[in-house]
């Protein structure tokens, strides 16, 4: 293999690529907004059919449909590749009228800017021409590649869970196409995440009249907010963060319900039942007699450590990032992504291969254009060098 065929042949393309970044960055495609969603989806079928992969999409009635796109290789005992990207972002139905795909300069570099033109148009778009790259260089040395464009990973994958489960059964490797770090780092391990809810009953009373009476589930959960953020810091791994808070409705009443909701973080199983213990000791100490407290709540993430077979997926990507004179080390993220639930399944799984960038789920998101020829070239060296390894015997 040319070392530098795949970025030769990716600086080719970049023109096309950029007019599918606009054409897809400049479709309205927030979670809820299922007609802008699917129109990414079409548009992106077209682009897989005209490299010879079969598609359908899983249709849905509330989110927008999933698109599965595959294709045979041409190694029998080659690997069963899973690449996944999701289509939706978390922007609201009018912000490409008032922000559009924008290119220029900032900070000296050449950067791209748009609604998910970070998270995760361009890393659809970089599984894609990568995929498009080995195509053209007749080096599809895997036995299958599976590649799913879901439309709900910002809101937690609820509809599209079930249809990664299914094809993390059949797959030997998953790649996620998530962004990458500013650096050019890779993603080989994730925190779990999940959302937690405290709620306090107490009992109303006129709060001029006879206040004593009462008992204040605002002041209760003043002191269950309290002891929860406390406990960051006394677990390693953990973190939490009280998000949302209600309670009370009229000045002159003692409120007799007021509740809290978390978002919380653990980078390993041992953390995450370290937590839950800790947040149960938390509610069982009541500062006010006569409240009741309740904790509810759940892990929607399981987390993604970081396993032997994950690290070998990262040497073969320093493999793959050697020859394009690329530094490619991985770090952990306290972001959950669809890579948590394909790595808790036991799939050797590497996340963070999308483009280079910054300010994900912010107006000014943007990537770092001189890094979209590189990062599709990574990757299709990636799946080269998988090929590779699985063609002198290796397994993951």
């Amino acid at each position: 293999m040319n070392k530098q065929r795949h970025l030769e042949r990716a600086e080719q393309l970049i023109e096309q690529f950029l007019s599918d970044l606009q054409a897809t960055v400049n479709i309205d495609s927030g979670t809820y907004t299922k007609a802008g969603v699917d129109r990414v989806g079409v548009y992106l079928q077209q682009r897989f059919q005209a490299l010879g992969f079969s598609t359908h999409f899983d249709r849905q009635p509330e989110f927008g449909d999933h698109l599965v796109a595959t294709r045979r290789g041409s190694a029998p005992n080659g690997p069963r590749l899973l690449l996944i990207g999701h289509m939706d972002t978390v922007y609201p139905d009018g912000d490409v009228a008032l922000r559009p795909f924008t290119s220029g300069q900032r900070d000296g570099k050449r950067i791209a800017s748009g609604p998910g033109v970070l998270d995760m148009k361009s890393g659809l778009l970089i599984g894609l021409y990568g995929l498009h790259l080995l195509a053209d260089a007749g080096e599809d040395n895997y036995q299958s590649v599976t590649f799913i464009c879901n439309s709900d990973e910002e809101i937690g994958s609820p509809s599209s869970k079930p249809l990664i489960e299914e094809a993390a059964r059949q797959a030997d490797v998953t790649l996620v196409l998530e962004p990458g770090r500013a650096d050019g780092t890779v993603v080989s391990a994730r925190k779990g995440s999940g959302q937690y809810r405290v709620e306090v009953r107490g009992l109303a009373s006129h709060a001029g009249v006879a206040p004593q009476r009462g008992r204040n589930a605002i002041l209760e959960l003043s002191y269950q907010v309290q002891a929860m953020q406390a406990l960051n810091g006394t677990i390693p791994g953990v973190s939490i963060s009280v998000g949302v808070i209600r309670g009370g409705e009229r000045t002159n009443v003692v409120p007799d319900f007021a509740y809290c909701e978390m978002d919380v973080r653990a980078a390993d199983m041992a953390g995450l039942e370290a937590v839950e213990e800790a947040m149960r000791q938390v509610v069982a100490k009541h500062v006010l007699q006569g409240t009741e407290i309740t904790l509810s709540g759940g892990m929607r993430c399981l987390p993604f450590e970081r396993s032997d077979r994950t690290l070998q997926l990262v040497r073969i990507a320093q493999e793959a990032g050697d020859e394009l004179g690329l530094k490619i080390e991985d770090a952990a993220s306290g972001g959950a992504s669809d890579a948590n639930t394909t790595a808790i399944m036991g799939v050797p799984t590497l996340d963070g291969l999308g483009a280079s960038g910054s300010l994900s789920h912010n107006p000014d998101e943007y990537i770092e254009l001189d890094s979209l020829p590189l990062r599709t070239a990574l990757l299709a060296g990636l799946v080269y060098h998988i090929g590779a390894y699985y063609q002198e015997g290796h397994r993951l």
